[in-house]
């Protein structure tokens, strides 16, 4: 068995090996990072403050995009300013009350409904209950305290009116922010069920519209059966979420229908003899009766706070009219539950990832500028099919992957330019950063094969140099000569590997070798290139070092072409990049032989055959001999470095021994 499960565990890491996991690991790192604070926010409620702002937006938004849809059926007679300028100060005598029923009943609407709380006994009760009995549509309203302490309504009425009277409560809480965008349209205790203001209006609405004795010219309400036949899905436990129509603060309370799409009209306007409102239009319709007077909205606990009334209050029985217009069209807003939500977290955390990492910086650019827009845009799609989406947790969890993802290529970045020891060009560094999955596996640089061509350049009598320059004069002399010379490589492509006394080891196609015989060929050409810019640059240094009273430099340069093995080497507490190989070895070799030069060769520079069968056709050499290196058991064929032509082949002279 355990001989089975190595097999298959050996099997299942060279799987992983072919399917280059280790490009998966940041992105995978950084999506987790952002679904798990993603989650974290969710969990602690730090998401829905921002929530409910967007939910206010997309009203907002709604309102400024489309017409306002109230439902016809409904009506708001408003006890406004001019009302109360007209009959007194709140509160009125019901006998008020009495009035405007008995003048609606000439109109016959299909339920009307006092948003009032009424628990104490009045002289003019008997009056109001008889009105109530003789319309047989009334609803009056049941509220609390705001302690828990029911106010219900007063004995005088419904005792009289029992049978013709219907009961509502117009309980509501408004969120933290004072924004009502919730309500129950039941409350149950025990066994006990009372219906809410809205779900009274709404029965005694449609029991009017059955009872009608012409009711086949009626059209009877389509009413989701839900609503009133399973009140322990909308309970106080349970609240639903209001779709609100619009603005519920009229332009003007004189016309049957505002500008907003609500009609509302004035109480005084309606009561007045010479009113100029066609009140037979109120046939068959549910009328709410109710305070708007700024006045009393902003005194009383009947006022609140719309997705449209942010600041000034308007009157709670909009509330009402909100809620009994989303019982009509069966248009309440359904917020997408909480798997919903974890889900769409997930997807904004991984997608948003793994499109970021196809992306260039202008791409990214334009994803996170475009990204609260797009997704607001989808969640205003979903919105106006009822579905409420969340806006902020996607966006959100989406910009924290983004900030995860910066993180984490900084940080990979970091690690691999720590990684390498060397100089790098700012065009390789730009290579090496784009081809990073190439190399980092666990934040190591792996060993890999490549093919590149190999500098090494190495100063004449160097020994012999630093006995007689103090070290605090020789390390300057030293280093500015790398300096130069480094110079020279890095600005031709090329990496320098490492130091080795006073010797430099370059590289021509690595770290990350760009494979294709042109690329082979161009970077062999980069090599030869910079390495007569090495010389060249070396004339005007000792000039500067003879001004100074500093020794010369001579160098010789030898050039390899062929496979490389490149990767970390070292330990956990000290490791660097490095190259290896029999290239390496073939290079240093020439580099030693170019002592053996004679003043007759322009330059000091020797290369390999497998260097010049890709420069051949660029540069002018000459073919200094068939020899067998030290170390090596097979002849190199060896050529000396001529000059570089342009758009010209080499010719090559006779052959030369070295013998």
């Amino acid at each position: 068995m355990k001989q089975i499960l190595g097999q298959a565990r050996a099997r299942f890491l060279a799987y992983l090996k072919r399917r280059q996991v280790h490009r998966l690991e940041m992105p995978l790192g950084a999506s987790l990072v952002a679904i798990a604070l993603g989650f974290g926010l969710l969990a602690t409620g730090a998401w829905e403050p921002l929530e409910r702002i967007a939910y206010t937006w997309l009203f907002l938004t709604h309102n400024r995009l489309s017409d306002n849809q109230w439902d016809d059926r409904l009506v708001v007679i408003a006890i406004d300013e001019a009302s109360l300028a007209t009959y007194g100060p709140y509160p009125w005598s019901r006998d008020r009350y009495a009035a405007l029923l008995d003048k609606l009943m000439a109109v016959q609407p299909a339920a009307v409904g006092f948003d009032m709380l009424m628990p104490e006994a009045t002289a003019e009760d008997a009056q109001f209950a008889a009105s109530i009995q003789f319309s047989g549509s009334v609803v009056l309203a049941a509220g609390d305290d705001g302690r828990g302490n029911a106010i219900q309504v007063t004995p005088s009425l419904t005792e009289p009116a029992q049978g013709f009277l219907s009961v509502g409560h117009v309980k509501h809480t408004p969120d933290d922010d004072g924004i009502s965008r919730q309500g129950f349209l039941y409350e149950r205790h025990d066994s006990s069920v009372a219906p809410s203001f809205a779900i009274a209006l709404l029965e005694t609405y449609q029991r009017n519209l059955a009872g009608l004795i012409r009711a086949d010219t009626v059209e009877l309400p389509t009413i989701n059966p839900a609503f009133l036949k399973e009140p322990a899905r909308f309970d106080q436990n349970r609240p639903v979420w209001i779709n609100w129509p619009g603005l519920t603060r009229p332009a003007s309370l004189h016309s049957l229908r505002s500008p907003d799409g609500l009609t509302t009209l004035s109480f005084a306007e309606v009561m007045a003899d010479d009113s100029r409102i066609d009140l037979a239009q109120l046939q068959n319709k549910i009328v709410l009766v109710g305070y708007t007077a700024v006045g009393i909205v902003g005194n009383t606990e009947d006022s609140l706070r719309s997705p449209f009334e942010r600041r000034i209050p308007t009157a709670g029985v909009y509330l009402h009219a909100a809620i009994l217009d989303n019982l009509l069209n069966d248009r309440f807003l359904t917020r997408l539950p909480l798997a919903g939500t974890l889900g769409l977290i997930v997807f904004s955390g991984v997608g948003s990832i793994l499109l970021l990492k196809i992306l260039d910086l202008r791409g990214r650019l334009i994803f996170v500028l475009g990204l609260t827009p797009g997704w607001f845009a989808i969640a205003y799609a979903s919105f106006l099919s009822g579905l409420w989406m969340p806006v902020i947790a996607p966006i959100g969890t989406s910009l924290l992957g983004v900030i995860a993802l910066q993180f984490a290529e900084q940080r990979e970045r970091q690690e691999l330019i720590d990684l390498f020891t060397i100089n790098l060009s700012p065009q390789m560094a730009d290579f090496i950063w784009q081809h990073k999955g190439e190399l980092l596996v666990e934040g190591r640089i792996h060993a890999h094969e490549l093919t590149a061509t190999l500098l090494f350049a190495d100063i004449r009598g160097f020994t012999t140099i630093t006995e007689t320059l103090p070290s605090q004069v020789l390390l300057p002399w030293l280093n500015r000569y790398f300096e130069v010379m480094t110079d020279c490589i890095m600005a031709h492509g090329g990496v320098v590997d490492k130091y080795i006394g006073d010797a430099i080891m370059a590289a021509f196609g690595a770290p990350v070798s760009q494979s294709g015989t042109t690329a082979i060929q161009h970077d062999a050409l980069a090599a030869v290139t910079a390495s007569i810019a090495m010389v060249e640059r070396l004339q005007e240094l000792n000039q500067e070092f003879s001004a100074q009273g500093l020794p010369t430099v001579r160098f010789g340069v030898g050039l390899h072409t062929g496979s490389l093995m490149a990767g970390t080497v070292g330990s956990r507490h000290r490791a660097n990049y490095s190259l290896f190989g029999d290239t390496v070895n073939v290079a240093a070799r020439l580099q030693d032989m170019t002592k053996q030069l004679t003043q007759e060769d322009p330059y000091p520079i020797l290369m390999s055959e497998a260097t010049y069968e890709h420069v051949c056709d660029r540069c002018m050499v000459v073919k200094k001999g068939q020899l067998k290196l030290r170390g090596r058991t097979t002849e190199t064929i060896v050529y000396a470095l001529g000059g570089v032509l342009r758009g010209e082949h080499s010719q090559t002279s006779a052959n030369i021994s070295l013998d």
